[in-house]
């Protein structure tokens, strides 16, 4: 199995999210697994993927927190991942 990652964390490109409650844009708050305790940003990526109850790992998505400036709400937002290395043309 080839490696992945996510282009939002390797800064390739900004996510993009709508706040499901009000409709305005919605602002990265960064890998929902680094909220899950104080060294859960120290730990492997895929370690993590594998107890944190969502489907990211099996869909090769990565999990970011999407808060929205308008309202405060919360939301979870999965980006696919990207095969790394590119394949060669």
């Amino acid at each position: 199995m080839r490696a992945s990652i996510c282009s939002v964390c390797n800064g390739l490109r900004p996510l993009h999210a709508v706040c499901p409650a009000c409709g305005a844009e919605a602002v990265d708050s960064g890998r929902a697994d680094e909220y899950w305790g104080p060294y859960a940003p120290y730990l492997p990526i895929d370690d993590l993927k594998m107890t944190n109850g969502l489907p990211d790992l099996a869909r090769r998505e990565c999990a970011h927190l999407a808060r929205c400036p308008r309202c405060g709400t919360v939301s979870t937002v999965f980006v696919r991942e990207r095969a790394w290395p590119p394949e060669d043309d």
